[in-house]
């Protein structure tokens, strides 16, 4: 069996993060392979007018792990850290980020209670990082999670409110996490294959797709109440964005994508067909991006955008440790 390569650079890790034999099981319960048709084929959408189309996305940094004493002496786990979410609007004759959209957010996660803010100042600049007790929290990895989970609460936040506008077609670099109310023109797209939902008979489809083309829709229920997807349940589907030349794996240039069941049968396939047409026009070159293709060029320009307003990560470790130091010495 011949190897090839994956085109991420490696220090993003892989787009490929499933379990090798979830391939091999039989089809799940919750998960119907014939909403659409009852062969799976590749599809080939027709022709589609220009799109007004906004992504949503976010970057999250930690920007220290720190050690503290609650009020009964006892140590606990700290964390400093930013993120920010934000929106690149895309129409024919140009793409722009939206910096009325954008949010800035600085925490000091910890696991104990009675921490206080930390207000850093440099020059004109004034830098909140307001304290958050994570009741659940048990270790510094917690914390981490919390401040990922923070975000994504966000862009959910975002992507609702820009949904309303069913003039554009929305984005998320993502799953649809936390969406209990999207629109009917939101899609989330999925950079990395955590699970690929469908048995091998159907995975075997995927290397096959050229450019543009995309499978069937498939549909994946719900998980019941408080669980972390959509309440209506998912209508899923794959496409292929882009053909990599060389020893580079088929599944390399292919996403999932999905939307939410509550806009039907019909209104899920036009948002395929869409987005099969679409995605290939915004897919990155490696020579731009070591996430390419998946990570679209817009979304690129956008995590720039955002990495940028979180500040320098350097002077921010200069001013904690100064301001930590000056509370010591009082």
């Amino acid at each position: 069996m011949p190897v090839r390569l994956l085109p991420w650079s490696p220090e993003y890790g892989t787009a490929m993060r499933m379990d090798a034999a979830e391939a091999d099981e039989a089809d799940r319960g919750d998960v119907d392979l014939r909403v659409e048709r009852d062969i799976w084929a590749p599809i080939t959408p027709g022709t589609t007018p220009p799109l007004r189309v906004r992504i949503v996305d976010g970057v999250r940094r930690a920007e220290a792990h720190a050690l503290d004493d609650d009020l009964d002496g006892l140590p606990t786990f700290g964390l400093f850290a930013s993120y920010a979410v934000g929106v690149v609007a895309c129409e024919p004759a140009a793409a722009r980020v939206v910096d009325e959209a954008t949010e800035v957010v600085r925490q000091y996660l910890h696991t104990g209670v009675g921490a206080a803010d930390r207000i850093l100042r440099a020059g004109s600049a004034r830098l909140d990082f307001r304290a958050r007790a994570v009741p659940r929290a048990k270790s510094a990895d917690d914390l981490v999670d919390a401040m990922n989970r923070s975000m994504l609460d966000a862009e959910a936040h975002l992507a609702e409110s820009l949904s309303e506008d069913e003039s554009w077609l929305t984005l998320v670099d993502g799953p649809l996490r936390g969406l209990r109310h999207p629109g009917r023109r939101v899609v989330g797209y999925i950079k990395r294959v955590q699970e690929w939902y469908v048995p091998a008979r159907e995975v075997a489809l995927l290397p096959t797709l050229l450019p543009g083309e995309r499978t069937p829709l498939f549909s994946i229920e719900a998980k019941g109440a408080g669980a972390d997807h959509l309440r209506d349940g998912r209508y899923s589907w794959y496409v292929r964005i882009a053909h990599i030349e060389g020893p580079i794996h088929p599944l390399g240039g292919v996403l999932r994508l999905e939307c939410s069941q509550a806009v039907g049968v019909e209104g899920a396939r036009e948002l395929a067909d869409l987005t099969a047409t679409l995605l290939p026009r915004l897919a990155s070159s490696p020579v731009r991006d070591p996430r390419a293709p998946q990570n679209l060029t817009p979304t690129g320009a956008l995590e720039a955008r955002l990495t940028h307003l979180l500040g320098d990560r350097r002077l921010i470790y200069r001013l904690l440790l100064t301001d930590l130091a000056r509370g010591l010495a009082e």
